[in-house]
């Protein structure tokens, strides 16, 4: 007797909701066809065209050098995504910035929309005022716009030891306000120093453990301008032929082994005719506090100086 009486009664209770829902949504759809201010949104609506971008960008860096994990912050590797990506990021922010000036426009006309008072036809209606004005506000705030109006840019690194016993994570969220600041810093012909260095430590921080051995074992873990090797006790290093501070890039055909006194000597320097190569980061800026070099004539001969002398000495070899 109990089973039937709960029976009956979950029925009773599943039937009352269907018929208050089919009700429900019979008001809705009165609502819809019948409220002014409804139709006014819909017309509004169709007279704006925002534009459909995708704003989501998302980096995932694994490291197997420790030191270049540590020393690289998300915001380098956003800073050279960007560099990498000129064309599509400015198209982005130009189009999110147009959805921004846009959206501002149409909320202010949504706000004054809203707070309108409309003639409403109650015999046709039908249904209690309060009922009314709570569903078409309901209707109202799911028919209004929302644009992409900002940029998510999301930076995960993460390094892992040799032996797998260390894991180390980091990451950022930056929005379109950071990426607008680091679209101008990457974009000038020419960089400052600050810019300079985060896109020289993500470039240098391409080459990993896992690189530096590839390299060193193409070249026989010899010195491939001194002939100096492993077995005699030399320090080897994985050398930039192109510097990166002159554009070069941090790739198997741009890298080569070097002992620690050839590659010391080396310094910054290009073998060949260097003012045939076109420097990507500036060198033309000061690497001690971000000044123009400006080319100056001393009794040694021509030489770069910086524009903040007496401020800042420091000077380059022409």
């Amino acid at each position: 007797m109990l089973l039937i009486i709960v029976f009956v009664l979950a029925l009773a209770i599943t039937l009352f909701v269907l018929l208050y829902d089919r009700r429900e949504e019979k008001r809705v759809e009165i609502v819809k066809k019948n409220s002014p201010k409804i139709a006014a949104l819909i017309a509004l609506n169709g007279s704006v065209h925002f534009n459909d971008v995708n704003a989501n960008f998302e980096i995932n860096k694994l490291y197997d050098n420790k030191m270049h994990f540590n020393k690289i912050a998300p915001a380098y590797l956003m800073a050279a995504d960007i560099r990498e990506n000129m064309d599509a990021c400015a198209k982005c922010l130009a189009q999110v910035k147009e959805n921004r000036e846009k959206f501002a426009e149409y909320q202010a006309n949504v706000d004054k929309l809203f707070k309108k008072e409309f003639p409403i036809n109650f015999d046709i209606i039908k249904m209690p005022l309060s009922v009314y004005y709570e569903h078409e506000e309901r209707i109202f705030n799911q028919m209004k716009l929302s644009p992409i109006v900002d940029c998510l840019f999301h930076v995960k690194m993460s390094y892992i030891s040799r032996g797998g016993r260390v894991h180390l994570y980091k990451d950022g969220v930056f929005n379109f306000e950071d990426m607008s600041a680091c679209y101008d810093s990457v974009s000038r012909s020419r960089l400052d120093r600050t810019t300079y260095e985060k896109l020289a430590a993500v470039e240098r921080g391409k080459v990993s453990d896992s690189l530096r051995y590839d390299i060193l074992n193409r070249d026989n873990f010899t010195c491939v301008l001194c002939g100096a090797s492993a077995k005699q006790g030399v320090r080897l290093h994985v050398d930039h032929i192109i510097p990166i501070a002159k554009g070069g890039k941090s790739t198997p055909d741009n890298l080569r082994t070097l002992c620690e006194r050839c590659n010391v000597g080396k310094s910054d320097k290009i073998e060949g005719n260097p003012q045939n190569i076109e420097s990507e980061f500036n060198v033309t800026v000061c690497k001690w506090c971000g000044g123009k070099l400006v080319l100056r004539k001393g009794k040694n001969g021509e030489f770069y100086g910086c524009s903040n002398y007496p401020k800042c000495r420091y000077t380059k070899a022409k």
